[in-house]
């Protein structure tokens, strides 16, 4: 489901190189920390060098990828008065420390990059990572050969929309339109659009609308992803925003998903919405890789790693409701259930 956050690219890196400079070890880090989520994942590999053509050396384990005991990744929380996400200050106190935990995964494809066993790193933080916008993590790579910090980098949480309720302050992240009191904001049969409205976040810099159809086939539930254009906040000046996913891209996405299927479809007619919001910090990450892919030239990638190079960013994924995919209830069959029988990928009425 995350439709504009694709953290681990597995990539290695070539960097500026002097024949006379001293050896330096450069980590090539990406990790993303959200408060949704009880673990957090770090990708740490190695930038290589070499004499040959470059992709000689990316399939060879070795110069990508430390060795299980070579370092050590640590993620740090500090507390103290913050304005709009201002890096770590001196009067701030250390109120959460964890060690990252060695481990491996197989099952990445086959392409220039070592497709075998794949070394990532994990620590489980909590609830602490629900930390509001006051608070800054820093990731921390060391070297326990020589005890250097080879790199390190902080960002911010996106954090909460403060409101009162019933007389008391909480927290709580509002998704205006639709919800379950007015689920027919959400429908495409009056301006054939899907309308998508949400209060922001304070340090939430990129949104993205996503709406997951779900459908049956052959007694199991399955779905599809159909993501809005991205909305970014240069400067979390907005306090509301809007977007909507029209009829001709909800149904072509579903029509292209399903071109080859040869069974009989149905739907259901419930979807579930998503905001997915980052922090200025991936927002830039992702930006930089946006603007340049087309254009076939080299280009320089956004990095927030000081000592080395990748991305240490924050996220948020649980802005979410689900809702009547079409709450018109007249004409009988609803407008989703017509469209959906004259796209000819199998559905023939509804579930």
């Amino acid at each position: 489901m995350l439709a504009f956050v694709a953290p681990f690219a597995l990539t290695s890196c070539k960097v500026d190189f002097s024949p006379n400079a001293p050896w330096r070890d450069v980590p090539d880090v990406y990790c993303v920390i959200d408060p949704e989520e009880d673990t957090v994942w770090a990708r740490v590999q190695r930038c290589y060098l070499g004499e040959d053509n470059l992709y000689n050396y990316a399939s060879i384990a070795d110069s990508n990828y430390y060795a299980p005991d070579a370092i050590s990744v640590h993620l740090l929380a500090w507390k103290g008065e913050r304005v709009n996400g201002s890096s770590i200050q001196a009067t701030d106190r250390l109120v959460g420390q964890w060690q990252f935990q060695y481990t491996e995964r197989n099952g990445k494809p086959e392409g220039r990059f070592p497709s075998g066993v794949q070394p990532l790193y994990y620590c489980v933080p909590g609830p602490q990572l629900a930390a509001d916008t006051d608070c800054v993590f820093q990731l921390v790579v060391i070297s326990n050969t020589t005890g250097d910090t080879l790199a390190s980098a902080q960002t911010t949480p996106v954090g909460f929309l403060e409101k009162t309720i019933r007389g008391r302050d909480t927290t709580e992240t509002v998704l205006l339109s639709p919800n379950s009191a007015r689920a027919n904001e959400f429908g495409f049969r009056v301006g054939c659009r899907g309308a998508i409205k949400w209060n922001t976040l304070p340090l939430g810099r990129l949104y993205q609308p996503v709406v997951t159809f779900f459908y049956r086939k052959n007694g199991d539930t399955l779905s599809i992803d159909i993501p809005g254009t991205p909305l970014a906040d240069e400067h979390g000046s907005m306090t509301l925003t809007s977007k909507s996913i029209t009829s001709s891209r909800f149904f072509s996405v579903i029509k292209n998903h399903l071109k080859d299927n040869k069974d009989s479809l149905f739907f259901v007619n419930n979807v579930d919405i998503t905001i997915l919001v980052c922090n200025e910090d991936l927002k830039a990450y992702i930006s930089s890789h946006q603007n340049t892919a087309a254009s076939g030239q080299e280009y320089s990638t956004y990095s927030n790693i000081e000592g080395g190079v990748g991305i240490f960013g924050s996220r948020r994924t649980h802005i979410r409701v689900n809702v009547p995919a079409d709450s018109s209830g007249t004409p009988s069959p609803l407008y989703i259930d017509y469209e959906l029988n004259h796209l000819g990928v199998g559905f023939y009425g509804n579930f």
